[in-house]
């Protein structure tokens, strides 16, 4: 059985087209928080750093705010970080700033968080998925991705006559969504590579053995299951034999996160979409339509952004790419479900986080969603949980 992996393939019949990863989104929208500054070339930077990281904790508030990420001293002087407005306004006032402009952020993210589709901002809990795992069954992870912070790690490769490496840059792509720094929903979260797909292809008995394994290694390391979930941005035609690894997984304890499939037809026909106990996902493109190769129907659980998704690549430690299809929104539902079980409780269960997952989501606001698919956009819940701690 040949499974389709990469967002950017769709699948219809026999035939087969890949089209090529671009390395920047169409779709990037500007993040007022996240800032990169330049100072002037006689710029004291070490002590302008300091000035700036002595002033910060007092003026921000936002959980999520980091303040100086990235400095630079060389033949570039400058630094890059996220500040709130007071913040960025004492920068501003500075005689040894030359200028100051935004970072750019995914779409994606920034659905990820707000209701209505004129949001400028990704916003997130600052735990951000402590203390979780995702396993990723795909093409394998590029760890030296620096978007990964060394939080991304090999686990087991299901086809041993090749190298646990990711030469296609899929896996990566998918596990930067889900735990990257600059492109992931669950920041601080760790990754484990599963390598179960040699280059755009595999077949159910490999991605059997992978599931197998990350089901086993789960369960059997004390407290792991209720902060865990398995990512499969992969599928091909229905497998009984799939379909019931994925439920036994799930009654295991361990939940499946897992693609709709590019094919434009109903997720019924496919596997493992069609397994009830997984949270099945579809794709929206950045007018929140369903993208034409998602598939659609009953088995489809939920819609995130899937048309133009920057994340992490392979090539290089700083390397990106811009992917399409129901994998990529796969992956945001996958940081989703982390994000959620670090902070609420009552997502520790499999079903307890695909229940709250589909309670927050945005309703019937995803256009031309397809017959007899729920109509549910993924959503995040910030900051209905509370409070900025530490705020007076």
């Amino acid at each position: 059985m040949v499974l389709f992996t990469k967002l950017l393939i769709i699948v219809a019949a026999a035939a087969v087209v890949a089209f090529p990863p671009r390395r920047a989104a169409d779709h990037a929208d500007v993040v007022p928080g996240k800032y990169i500054v330049t100072l002037k070339g006689d710029a004291d930077v070490e002590s302008h750093i300091a000035w700036v990281k002595s002033l910060h904790p007092r003026n921000s508030c936002s959980p999520h705010t980091k303040a100086v990420e990235k400095v630079w001293t060389e033949s570039f002087k400058g630094y890059s970080g996220e500040f709130d407005e007071a913040t960025l306004k004492q920068i501003t006032s500075r005689e040894d700033v030359v200028g100051i402009e935004p970072h750019n952020c995914p779409w994606g993210l920034i659905s990820l968080s707000h209701r209505e589709p004129d949001g400028r901002r990704y916003d997130y809990w600052g735990s951000a998925g402590e203390g979780t795992w995702v396993y990723v069954l795909d093409t394998g992870i590029y760890t030296e991705n620096l978007d990964f912070e060394g939080r991304a790690h090999l686990g087991y490769n299901a086809i041993p006559s090749i190298p646990f490496e990711d030469t296609n840059g899929h896996g990566t792509h998918c596990a930067g969504t889900i735990i990257g720094k600059r492109f992931g929903v669950a920041k601080n979260a760790q990754a484990i590579a599963v390598k179960v797909l040699d280059g755009d292809s595999g077949d159910t008995a490999t991605v059997i053995d992978g599931l197998e394994w990350a089901v086993s290694n789960i369960t059997k390391t004390p407290g792991r299951a209720a902060n865990a979930v398995v990512s499969m941005s992969l599928g091909g035609p229905y497998s009984l034999a799939l379909n019931t690894a994925v439920k036994n997984a799930y009654h295991a304890g361990v939940l499946s996160v897992v693609a709709a499939g590019n094919s434009g037809l109903p997720a019924e026909l496919f596997s493992p979409a069609s397994e009830s106990t997984a949270i099945t996902v579809a794709a929206i493109d950045v007018s929140r339509r369903k993208a034409g190769f998602a598939n659609f129907g009953a088995s489809v659980d939920v819609f995130a952004a899937g048309v133009d998704v920057e994340s992490a690549y392979i090539g290089a430690p700083d390397a990106f790419a811009a992917l399409s299809g129901t994998s990529m929104a796969t992956s945001y539902i996958a940081g989703l479900a982390l994000y959620l079980k670090r902070l609420e409780y009552g997502t520790e269960s499999p079903g307890g986080v695909t229940a709250r997952i589909q309670e927050l989501a945005t309703r019937d606001v995803v256009q031309e969603s397809g017959p007899l698919t729920p109509n549910l956009l993924a959503y995040n819940n910030f900051p209905a949980q509370g409070p900025c701690p530490g705020c007076g």
